[in-house]
């Protein structure tokens, strides 16, 4: 038992030198934990923006444009036809709006473009 609290307590402090087995299987580990844990775990998206997305459904990845690119679009009467438009000139084929939510810039305080998944 107490070898066993030895080991956990090397494992914990790293003093393992390099070239070691030991110090070849705690690279291992922390490479497969890297790896092989699913992105779903890290959703850092607040709760109402994950059940909107689950909701959606497999829709693919979003475009983001950003308000720069959106204001040098041909003037239109909504938000939705304004990215449709930036969306067709982005991927040069016809494109519909199918879902979309507002990206803040850093200060939190303004919007800096937005995330669009079309169709």
């Amino acid at each position: 038992m107490n070898q066993l609290f030895r080991a956990i307590k090397a494992a914990v402090l790293w003093n393992y030198e390099r070239n070691s087995w030991q110090y070849d299987v705690l690279c291992v580990l922390i490479l497969a934990f890297i790896f092989l844990i699913p992105s779903s775990w890290f959703d850092e998206r607040p709760a109402a923006r994950r059940k909107a997305a689950s909701q959606l459904g497999n829709i693919g990845s979003p475009e983001f444009i950003s308000m720069a690119e959106l204001g040098q679009a041909a003037p239109t009467r909504t938000l939705q036809a304004a990215l449709e438009k930036v969306g067709e000139a982005r991927l040069r084929r016809p494109v519909r709006v199918r879902h979309f939510e507002y990206v803040n810039d850093v200060s939190g305080q303004q919007i800096a473009g937005y995330h669009v998944w079309f169709e």
